[in-house]
C-alpha cells in the first residue's frame, strides 16, 4: 500500500486512487456526464451532482480539491482504472472535523464501471489507510436508503448502520438517509 499522506495516492489491484490534480477536470467532466442521471437521483448524497455540470466547473473542482488535500482540509480523490487509465469514479473523506475526530466518506461511480465491485475496493483501501493514518477518527457516511448499492458498499466495508433519518429536499419530497459508522473491529480487532 502507497503511504496516502505523503504521495496522496493509495494503490487498489485494480485502481489507483489519489488527489484531484489542476488538469483533471475534463476527465472528470466525462464521467460525470455519462452518470449524471443516475447521481442526481441521490440529493441528499450528492448535492453537487444537483447543480449545472460544465468542464470548467469540473476544473474548479479539481483545483479546490487539490489545495484541500494539500491543507489537509480534506481527501477527495480520483479512481483510475490502471488497464485503461479511464476516471471509474471519486471516493474521499469530504468533511473532515478535526475537533470531533469526525471524518465522512462520499463517493459515487461512473456507470460503465458500476456493479463490478469498484466502490467496495475503493471504500475498503481507503477506510485501511485512514485508520491507520488517524486511529482516532470516526468514518462516517450518510446512504439514501433506497440507494441498495450503497448499502451493500457499506455491508461489505465493514461499515454498520447507526441510525436512520427523515430530510426534506428542496422539491419538497421525503428522503430517508441512513447513518452508518465503520467499525474497526470488524478489520483491525480493535475495539469500536
Amino acid at each position: 500500500m502507497t503511504d496516502l499522506t505523503t504521495t496522496g495516492m493509495l494503490e487498489t489491484p485494480r485502481m489507483w486512487l489519489r488527489c484531484p490534480y489542476p488538469g483533471d477536470g475534463e476527465a472528470l467532466y466525462q464521467g460525470v456526464s455519462e452518470s449524471l442521471a443516475q447521481l442526481r437521483e441521490w440529493p441528499d448524497s450528492l448535492p453537487w451532482a444537483q447543480q449545472p455540470q460544465s468542464p470548467r466547473v469540473s476544473e474548479d473542482y479539481c483545483q479546490t480539491a487539490y489545495a484541500a488535500w494539500a491543507m489537509g482540509v480534506s481527501w477527495p480523490l480520483l479512481m483510475i482504472d490502471k488497464a485503461s487509465d479511464q476516471l471509474v469514479g471519486s471516493v474521499g473523506f469530504h468533511q473532515m472535523d478535526h475537533a470531533t475526530h469526525t471524518w465522512e466518506l462520499g463517493y459515487w461511480c461512473r456507470s460503465a464501471f458500476q456493479r463490478q465491485g469498484r466502490m467496495s475496493e475503493a471504500v475498503k483501501a481507503l477506510t485501511l489507510a485512514a485508520h491507520a493514518i488517524a486511529p482516532q477518527a470516526q468514518l462516517v457516511c450518510r446512504v439514501d436508503q433506497r440507494n441498495q448499492a450503497s448499502i451493500q458498499v457499506m455491508a461489505k466495508t465493514g461499515f454498520v448502520w447507526v441510525k436512520e433519518e427523515s430530510l426534506v429536499s428542496e422539491s419538497g419530497q421525503t428522503q430517508q438517509v441512513g447513518h452508518y459508522r465503520w467499525l474497526r473491529d470488524a478489520h483491525t480487532g480493535q475495539s469500536a
